[in-house]
C-alpha cells in the first residue's frame, strides 16, 4: 500500500525532461499570443463602448501581428470576417516564438528543476497541515465581498458592473483562489475553475438584463481575462527567470572564491 501511494504521488510530480520544459515554453510562447492577439482589440478598436451597448456605431477588430477578424461599421466593407490566413500567419508566429522560450526552457532546465521540487516539497507539506483562514485573509475575503456587494447594488442597473467584470475578473478571482492559507496549489485552480465559471454565469446574466447580445458579452471576458491573465502570466515567468539567474549567478561567485589567506 505505501508503494502504491508513492507511485501515485511520482506520478502527478511535473515532468523534469528537456522534452517537457521544450513543450511549456511551446505552450508559453502560444498562449503569450494568444493574450496579444486578445489584447489587440483594445488598439484596432475605435471604442470598447460596444462590449456593453450593441448601438454603437463603431469598427471592431483583432490580431497580432496580422489582423485576424474585422467587423465594420459599414455594411458595404468587404475585408468584413474571420481571415483564416492570417490567423494561420499569428499562430506560425506563436510557435515561432514558443520554440524560443522552449530553448530557453532547455538551456535553464536544471535550475528551473530545482524550483520545480522546491514548490512541490512545499506545498506537499502544505498539503499535509491543511488549509485555514488568517485573521488577514478573513478581513480581504469580507472586504472582497464587500466591494463586490458595493458594486452590484450601485450600479445593478448600468453597464459599469459589465465593465468592472471584464476587466477586473482575472484580479477577482486570484484573489478568491488565494486568501485560504495553507492549501495545495491543485486545490486553488479548483477554486479558480469554479469561481471562472460563477463570475462567466454573473455576466452573461447581467449582459442579459441589458440587452447585450451573448457574443457580445462573451467577446467582452475574451478580450479582457485572456489579455490580463496571459500578459501577467508572462511578466511573473520573466520575473522568476531573473531571479533565478541572478542567484545562480551570485552562488557560482561565491563556490568560485578562493579562501582568505591566513598568515601563520
Amino acid at each position: 500500500m505505501v508503494t502504491s501511494t508513492h507511485s501515485k504521488n511520482r506520478k502527478r510530480t511535473p515532468g523534469t525532461t528537456p522534452a517537457h520544459w521544450f513543450f511549456r515554453g511551446m505552450l508559453g510562447g502560444v498562449l503569450l499570443l494568444t493574450a496579444c492577439n486578445a489584447g489587440s482589440y483594445f488598439l484596432r478598436t475605435q471604442s470598447v463602448a460596444d462590449l456593453v451597448d450593441e448601438n454603437q456605431n463603431v469598427t471592431e477588430s483583432l490580431g497580432f501581428p496580422t489582423r485576424v477578424w474585422l467587423e465594420a461599421s459599414s455594411s458595404n466593407s468587404g475585408e468584413a470576417g474571420f481571415d483564416f490566413t492570417a490567423a494561420g500567419i499569428n499562430l506560425l508566429f506563436g510557435v515561432m516564438l514558443g520554440s524560443v522560450f522552449g530553448a530557453i526552457g532547455i538551456k535553464y532546465r536544471h535550475g528551473l528543476n530545482r524550483k520545480l521540487a522546491e514548490f512541490e516539497k512545499k506545498n506537499s507539506n502544505t498539503q499535509s497541515k491543511g488549509y485555514q483562514f488568517s485573521i488577514i485573509g478573513l478581513l480581504l475575503l469580507t472586504t472582497l465581498v464587500a466591494a463586490l456587494t458595493a458594486t452590484v447594488i450601485n450600479y445593478l442597473e448600468t453597464p459599469q458592473l459589465l465593465l468592472a467584470i471584464y476587466f477586473a475578473g482575472p484580479a477577482i478571482l486570484l484573489g478568491l483562489a488565494m486568501i485560504p492559507r495553507g492549501m495545495h496549489w491543485r486545490a486553488r485552480v479548483v477554486i479558480l475553475a469554479v469561481a471562472e465559471v460563477g463570475l462567466i454565469g454573473l455576466a452573461l446574466w447581467y449582459g442579459q438584463t441589458l440587452g447585450v447580445p451573448l457574443e457580445r458579452v462573451m467577446l467582452g471576458i475574451f478580450v479582457g481575462w485572456t489579455s490580463q491573465s496571459g500578459i501577467f502570466a508572462f511578466l511573473i515567468t520573466v520575473a522568476l527567470l531573473i531571479h533565478m539567474v541572478i542567484t545562480e549567478s551570485a552562488s557560482d561567485q561565491n563556490g568560485t572564491e578562493s579562501p582568505p589567506s591566513k598568515i601563520t
